[in-house]
């Protein structure tokens, strides 16, 4: 299920090539920071942002989307009353429930206009499609034994009057501590450094992070023999969160 690549202590975890050169890795007082570039913000839909956004401005997209949202609501609810109490046929009310999602799929869509707007419009001059995206983002874990947090950090310059705008945020990054393995699992781990077996343990919840359909779980190990440290990192393919 897991494609799982064993990393050795810091130095190897750095070189592992999955990770670019620029990726850094801190050990302080029990809490581990991964520092790394990533890349730039992809927008969806973009021919239609500019469109629409050179149309309205920020509160009638808004409102465009919260009305279509609500269709969808009036529509579910019209159908599932028509359904129950005049006795429609099962394909009209299949029918119906397909259409809801319509006007759902509209404000979806809104939303990523909105998205859009916002990270391209400049607070200092006031011009929409202002902002472009510069330097290098940089995507910060933290993780100590109680806690796992995940930012992204990102430069946007306008284009008219050269405002600089650093902009911090977890751009709805999944992320959580999991759950550790149990001990039995782990006997047949043999130690990089002293080459025994049977004395790893895992010294802490692990990091688990998902972006797009990829799910990264980081697990810290330490030899109760020799105190080396290793780092085990493996990613699979998930379908997206489901509320």
């Amino acid at each position: 299920m897991y494609n799982q690549s064993e990393l050795g202590n810091f130095e190897n975890y750095l070189l592992e090539k999955k990770y670019s050169k620029k990726t850094s890795c801190e050990h302080v007082l029990n809490t581990y920071v991964f520092t790394g570039v990533v890349e730039f913000k992809k927008h969806r839909f973009k021919k239609v942002s500019l469109f629409l956004i050179n149309i309205f401005d920020e509160k009638v997209l808004e409102i465009m989307s919260k009305i279509f949202f609500l269709l969808c609501i009036v529509i579910s609810l019209v159908t599932i009353v028509i359904f129950l109490y005049s006795g429609i046929s099962d394909w009209i009310y299949i029918l119906g429930i397909i259409s809801s999602l319509v006007p759902l799929i509209i404000s979806l869509r809104i939303q990523s206009v909105l998205e859009y707007y916002q990270d391209t419009f400049c607070k200092e001059c006031g011009k929409k499609l202002a902002y472009e995206e510069i330097g290098e983002p940089v995507m910060k874990e933290t993780s100590s034994f109680g806690n796992y947090t995940l930012t992204v950090t990102r430069h946007w310059k306008c284009r008219y009057c050269g405002n600089v705008d650093i902009r911090e945020s977890s751009e709805n990054i999944f992320a959580e501590q999991g759950e550790m393995l149990p001990a039995f699992s782990l006997k047949h781990i043999e130690c990089k450094k002293c080459s025994e077996t049977g004395t790893i343990v895992e010294i802490k919840k692990p990091d688990i992070k998902e972006i797009g359909k990829r799910r990264l779980t980081r697990r810290y190990y330490k030899c109760t023999i020799c105190g080396h440290e290793d780092i085990n990192e493996s990613e699979e393919v998930v379908n997206h969160r489901t509320c």
